[in-house]
């Protein structure tokens, strides 16, 4: 039998180029355009807040009422208009403002330097993607919540609607949040991401699909399993790309069930991050293969595909599964207060040096090691035993490949 040839995202962004009435929305395309939404926003793309603000009510629309344009304003009293630009036309402008202001690739992770912008210029010049519109850009950090969240909405020629929620960015306090989770629920970006959908289901009909890689999967559930009948109904597929799950309580409880059949979980056969926390085995799970190990399968560049479709893996590895036994265990045997003071000392041991981003604490290097030691050593045994067995299990899961 001859093999197939494999490929990744950046070539189904290049060369899958039929449009969506020929060929319909696929689990593929629900990575392109997760991962469209860690990049920059430039100011066409309108924010929500003005949205709202013009449309998001009768009275709002008839106050806005422009007697210079009266046709396209009746219009608007009827169905709001998705006004935002074309992928390709975000690609133009993204383009020029990068010839005066170097790119900083803020949300790339573990991805090598200039892999998003290629994967940007792909989706603006395929005729699958360019004509796809972009509307509703949502971005908000806020330290003292300690949050991150940013989400979008894109409109296929079809008519249907793609949210896309961003997952963890480069800050600390997005990586923080994410921890949190282990003994906060909700938090803020769920609630956020919860908000989003209702407002954007208020103010555009048609089909909605939700999507999002890491932390985004997450807000992509909440969103759906709290939003209101009038909008969930009209929800076709979840998709959550390595994203961490929920508590053994949220995954039984009756808002989970009334979405759980419409979710697609992909993970990478390596995963951790995806393996956190509790998954519904009723779910459908794409288990996919990847040409990274460890941590750095995080990374959906790695991932993948025969064609159109992922490279599917018979199951997670050994490594990936005594990873998310292990870690269930372990926090199944801690209290909420046990499970927060853990969180809290590792990111006070983290932010020790000053640095807010994972990438300035890469390129800090053995800078420093003296802060971080000295602030762990001040901690007590208890938070240092917790710390010791989190970076253990972490360690395991990355190097047993």
């Amino acid at each position: 039998m001859e093999e197939q040839h494999t490929s990744t995202i950046l070539d189904y962004a290049r060369t899958q180029t039929r449009d969506f009435t020929e060929f319909p929305f696929q689990t593929a395309d629900a990575l392109v355009f997760a991962l469209l939404s860690y990049d920059r926003i430039p100011p066409s793309v309108p924010r929500l807040k003005s949205l709202m603000a013009r449309y998001g009510s009768l009275s709002r629309r008839v106050h806005s009422f422009d007697w210079r344009h009266p046709v396209a304003s009746a219009q608007a009293l009827v169905r709001v208009p998705f006004s935002g630009p074309t992928m390709r036309q975000v690609e133009q402008e993204l383009t020029l403002y990068e010839e005066h202001h170097p790119y900083l690739e803020e949300h790339a992770g573990f991805i090598p330097a200039g892999t998003p912008r290629q994967f940007y210029r792909s989706i603006a010049h395929n005729p699958r993607f360019a004509v796809t519109r972009i509307n509703a850009a949502d971005e908000r950090f806020d330290m003292s919540q300690q949050t991150q969240f940013a989400a979008m909405t894109f409109l296929l020629p079809t008519g249907t609607l793609v949210v896309a929620f961003r997952g963890t960015d480069d800050s600390l306090i997005g990586w923080k949040e994410d921890f949190n989770m282990a003994f906060t629920y909700p938090v803020p970006a769920q609630k956020q991401a919860a908000d989003y959908l209702e407002r954007v289901g208020s103010l555009w009909g048609g089909d909605i699909i939700l999507t999002g890689h890491s932390k985004g999967g997450n807000l992509a559930i909440y969103a759906a399993m709290n939003a209101p009948d009038a909008v969930k109904d009209r929800i076709t597929r979840i998709y959550t790309l390595d994203g961490p799950g929920f508590s053994p309580e949220v995954i039984h409880s009756y808002e989970y069930s009334t979405v759980v059949h419409r979710i697609t979980r992909v993970i990478p056969d390596g995963s951790i991050i995806g393996m956190l926390l509790t998954h519904s085995p009723h779910a459908q799970r794409i288990v996919v293969e990847s040409n990274a190990d460890g941590l750095m399968q995080h990374s959906c560049y790695t991932w993948l595909m025969h064609g159109d479709r992922f490279a599917r893996a018979p199951d997670v590895t050994p490594a990936s599964q005594t990873f998310a036994e292990a870690m269930n265990s372990w926090l199944s045997g801690m209290t909420q207060r046990q499970r927060e003071h853990g969180v809290e000392a590792l990111f006070r041991v983290l932010t020790s040096a000053g640095h807010g981003t994972i990438t300035e604490l890469m390129t800090a290097g053995p800078r420093i090691i003296p802060g971080m030691l000295g602030s762990y050593v001040g901690l007590s045994a208890e938070e240092r035993k917790y710390i010791n067995q989190a970076l253990w299990m972490f360690a395991g899961a990355t190097f047993h490949h």
